[in-house]
């Protein structure tokens, strides 16, 4: 039985990428190599870019659905890393506050530890493939976002089994 649902933020509840194209022209992780973020990634932080992201597409549709199904709804999203993780923390604490999405908020400082939250009553709806197969390979319900329909109906599909097995 479903008992959490946990929301990701970059990519799903507000547009990180769009604002960092935006700033740079270029990808968020196109500069990156594995152990450092660019010097447009400091610069992203160190302006406080993560209190003012726009609302993703679809964003207010998702909050919506997920309200009505009456399940806890839980954030869970990943700082970038170690370096900033407690700027980029507050900032996205700020920007669920303008929002007024008072639901607990979860950070990790790595987008796979994101797999450490999943147990077979936990849905994560994210928009990086990795991080769902890992979640959904530690037993949890991951499901990738990329299109808010696609995302609705899959969730409509996973509750609908859920209320198919109560019976």
């Amino acid at each position: 039985m479903i008992e959490k649902i946990y929301l990701d933020m970059d990519g799903v509840l507000c547009d990180f990428e769009k604002r960092y194209m935006e700033l740079y022209n270029e990808a968020p992780n196109s500069s990156r190599d594995k152990k450092n973020w660019s010097v447009n990634w400091t610069d992203f932080v160190m302006s406080k870019q993560f209190e003012t992201l726009d609302i993703f597409p679809g964003a207010i549709e998702l909050l919506r659905y997920v309200r009505r199904t009456e399940l806890p709804i839980e954030i869970l999203t990943s700082s970038g890393g170690a370096k900033y993780h407690n700027l980029v923390a507050e900032q996205k604490d700020i920007w669920l506050k303008k929002q007024g999405l008072a639901y607990k908020r979860n950070v990790v400082p790595g987008r796979g530890l994101k797999a450490s939250y999943a147990t077979p009553d936990a849905i994560l709806i994210d928009d990086t493939e990795d991080v769902i197969v890992a979640f959904n390979k530690a037993g949890g319900i991951g499901i990738l976002h990329k299109d808010i329909g696609e995302t609705l109906q899959t969730l409509d599909s996973v509750l609908a089994k859920q209320l198919n097995t109560v019976i």
